[in-house]
């Protein structure tokens, strides 16, 4: 396939991620509505993230070893792992069972710190687009940026 399939997925964890952030950090103020909202986007992120970082993964084999965008590829894969720890480490301590509960200030905690690693890895997502063009017609030559 010619074109990435990894920047059409991520668009879905990063959204879920960031609305679930935002529902938690709302769920401080008692409303319980929103931390339930938040553990199902949780839910939704955390998988849809899966589908992401299996085809980051193949595309980050696409890029040569010596390639300078490697190594930012590899700190941003980096992040997104860790993001993903967060959340799911977030959406554990609000679990009972298969039940979603009011998230304490711990899985709140999570999710903000998962959040603040996203953006990171976000951060390095587009340095690879945009300055080393990883996944555009310009990755067919030798990537430098510019």
């Amino acid at each position: 396939m010619k074109h990435p399939i990894h920047p059409m997925l991520v668009h879905f964890p990063i959204a879920t991620w960031f609305l679930a952030t935002l529902a938690d950090i709302a769920s401080l103020f008692n409303n319980e509505q929103a931390g339930w909202v938040a553990g199902v986007l949780l839910v939704t992120g955390t998988i849809t993230a899966l589908l992401a970082m299996t085809t980051g993964l193949l595309e980050l084999g696409k890029i040569e070893p010596q390639n300078p965008a490697a190594k930012i590829a590899n700190q941003h894969m980096i992040l997104v792992m860790i993001s993903w720890s967060c959340y799911a480490v977030s959406l554990f301590f609000r679990l009972n069972g298969t039940q979603l509960e009011q998230p304490g200030l711990i899985a709140i905690a999570m999710s903000v710190i998962g959040f603040a690693f996203l953006c990171g890895a976000g951060w390095f997502g587009g340095k690879l687009v945009y300055e080393y063009g990883v996944g555009t017609h310009l990755s067919n030559r030798q990537n430098k940026p510019k």
